[in-house]
């Protein structure tokens, strides 16, 4: 088989359905979708299965994490190339047939994005995603910032197998841990157009588990530079620990949901409902400098803030 589609659901029965609906017209010849129902107590086993498509394979098991489940969903997929998907994320018609164009053209290339369309938890587009396309700059850039959306990469499935697929201590990382350890073995590479939508909701683990995921993103970065240094993995070593799983205060998720649909909105050019969504964050208690400094950035003229955009993406992959 040429391509499986994984996706890993925890209760996604509210959010799946648009998921799986995305695929619909977006499923190349000869390809499958996996989806790991990982522990779910609502419906959204039942809801895969009343779809009746012969191309979906489910996999149900007890809750164990979404690196588990990952994991999972590769042990049954049969395709040689390997995309992601997250429960609640937009496949764009054109994505998956362009991405297998672009990696079996350029066989050197482990890994394939694209540029990310961000969309609210109402549905909203906001604005899209820079993308870095250089291979040396990506290695290096990941080191500071995730230039990948796990929803958007597809991915050589000889090369997952290669680095041991997902590693589960990095719960809520474990896209950008993947992506390290796969940047070492070979180049990485986006595609310049908006494939893949990213529906950010407050409930999400980028918002619930906000503080939890970027001490992961850290440790994942430790991991790296280690390596790269020549020296062997901490995790391996056995000198890393794990953060605790604490969930954020409602009030302080619902503040960073509302500062990154600004953030988004900025990246869409659309000031005045930045600055908006930054009065919503306050509300919930973002602090009073964070929104002032934002507010100052969404009053610059477009074409100058555009350019701050790319000179930061610029640094960060310097």
């Amino acid at each position: 088989m040429e391509l499986s589609v994984v996706i890993a659901a925890y209760n996604g029965e509210q959010s799946l359905g648009r998921t799986l609906d995305s695929l619909c017209a977006a499923l190349p010849a000869d390809s499958e979708v996996v989806v790991v129902d990982d522990g779910s107590t609502d419906g959204t086993a039942q809801l895969v299965r009343e779809r009746g498509d012969a191309r979906l394979q489910l996999v149900q098991q007890a809750n164990q994490g979404p690196a588990v489940a990952a994991n999972s969903g590769l042990v049954v997929a049969r395709g040689r190339f390997v995309a992601r998907l997250d429960c609640g994320d937009l496949c764009h018609p054109e994505r998956l047939a362009l991405q297998l164009d672009h990696l079996r053209a350029h066989p050197e290339l482990l890994l394939t994005g694209c540029r990310v369309r961000r969309l609210d938890a109402q549905g909203r587009v906001l604005g899209e995603s820079e993308v870095v396309r250089d291979p040396a700059r990506l290695r290096r850039g990941l080191m500071r910032l995730n230039l990948f959306q796990h929803s958007s990469v597809m991915i050589r499935r000889d090369a997952l197998s290669a680095v041991g697929g997902y590693r589960p201590f990095f719960r809520f990382s474990l896209d950008l841990d993947l992506f390290l350890r796969l940047s070492e073995r070979g180049p990485l590479d986006n595609l310049p157009q908006t494939l893949s939508d990213w529906v950010m909701e407050p409930d999400s683990i980028s918002f619930k588990y906000r503080g939890a995921q970027a001490r992961f993103a850290e440790l994942s970065r430790q991991s790296a530079a280690a390596r790269r240094r020549g020296e062997p993995d901490p995790l391996d070593a056995g000198l890393l620990t794990a953060p605790a799983l604490l969930p954020e205060p409602a009030e302080q998720r619902l503040a960073h949901y509302h500062l990154e649909v600004a953030r988004a909105l900025l990246m869409g050019g659309r000031g005045p409902e930045a600055r908006a969504e930054l009065a919503l964050a306050r509300s919930h208690g973002l602090s009073a400098g964070v929104a002032r400094r934002l507010a100052a950035f969404s009053r610059l003229p477009g074409p100058l803030r555009s350019v701050l955009r790319r000179a930061r993406v610029a640094w960060v992959t310097r």
